[in-house]
């Protein structure tokens, strides 16, 4: 018989067994990479939070500063200090049949979210040959499923700008590459969010 997962008795399918404290968890008590957004094969979400659990002794600028950007207070910060985010448009097509019996493509912009530009930061495309290059990054206004996020690579997104307009860069839905934000490249967000706020005030 499967396992099932054992964290707050939630019973869903188990994906896998924690090695701290050796119960069952499932996808939504995996623990997950703060960067790379990818889950701990061996690791639940309780014994990561126990191990992130802040020491008084050890809360050092950059875990001060990495809260700030996770928990949602860095966006807030932002809206209070006037500093308008630049909304995000997806393209969204359909065919439509026109008068002649054929069908014709009909392209709309949809405003999907807001996102602040705080500069180019190093992302990696993560494949056979790993290829590091500076994309134009935003802080998103409202990442998917909210603040606080898990990890600051879901608060964070490459984008092109044109227009007074943002479009997301996403990684292709089908191959073995994916991207992500290079850890070191942290603190350089975090300072270019403090100068936008402290640009804008001044």
């Amino acid at each position: 018989m499967p396992a099932e997962c054992a964290i707050d008795d939630c019973g869903v399918l188990a994906i896998g067994r924690c090695r701290e404290c050796g119960r069952a968890f499932c996808m939504s008590h995996q623990a997950h990479n703060e960067v790379t957004g990818e889950g701990h094969a061996a690791l639940c979400l309780p014994c990561l939070g126990r191990r992130r659990r802040p020491r008084p002794t050890d809360d050092t600028q950059a875990d001060r500063d990495r809260r700030w950007l996770s928990s949602g207070q860095a966006a807030l910060d932002l809206y209070a200090a006037g500093v308008a985010p630049l909304p995000i448009v997806e393209h969204r097509s359909r065919f439509v049949p026109s008068r002649l019996g054929r069908r014709r493509e009909e392209i709309h912009e949809v405003e999907v979210g807001a996102l602040w530009v705080v500069g180019k930061f190093a992302w990696t495309e993560m494949q056979e040959i790993p290829e590091t290059r500076g994309w134009t990054t935003g802080l998103l206004a409202h990442p998917a499923g909210g603040y606080p996020v898990q990890m600051i690579a879901r608060a964070v997104a490459r984008c092109r700008v044109s227009e007074g307009v943002a479009t997301l860069v996403r990684d292709a839905a089908y191959g073995d590459s994916w991207t992500q934000l290079e850890r070191a490249e942290i603190p350089k967000i975090v300072a270019a969010v403090k100068e936008l706020i402290s640009g804008n005030r001044g």
